[in-house]
């Protein structure tokens, strides 16, 4: 792939970007949902980007020693972040000053 490619879903990998996130401090915060929107749970990751890969994902190191994160390979959803204070719910460690956020919501399929 060239350094602004396109992958088999059409969705750009942009090779100098993923380079900048490798080292990088990153807040994650995950929603996940039923399949009609009611609110399961709500998971809160932050550390720094291990490894950046389009078909393996995004691997954090937490900096609370969990097990790494590994998270989809979906670089414009990563945005820099703006000086301050980054808490996903009331419950979770307040986070200072990361380099870069992703918010994602994830919504269950309908099972029959």
């Amino acid at each position: 792939m060239s350094d602004l490619g396109q992958d088999d879903s059409g969705i750009e990998w942009d090779d100098g970007f993923a380079h900048q996130l490798l080292g990088a401090t990153l807040f994650v915060g995950v929603t996940y949902l039923d399949h009609d929107g009611t609110l399961i749970r709500r998971e809160q990751v932050f550390g720094r980007v291990e490894t950046v890969d389009p078909e393996a994902g995004i691997t954090i190191l937490p900096f609370d020693g969990a097990a790494p994160f590994t998270m989809v390979p979906i670089l414009e959803a990563i945005e820099p972040a703006d000086p301050g204070a980054y808490q996903l719910t009331p419950e979770d460690p307040v986070v200072e000053n990361p380099d870069y956020t992703v918010i994602f919501s994830l919504t269950a399929p309908l099972r029959h």
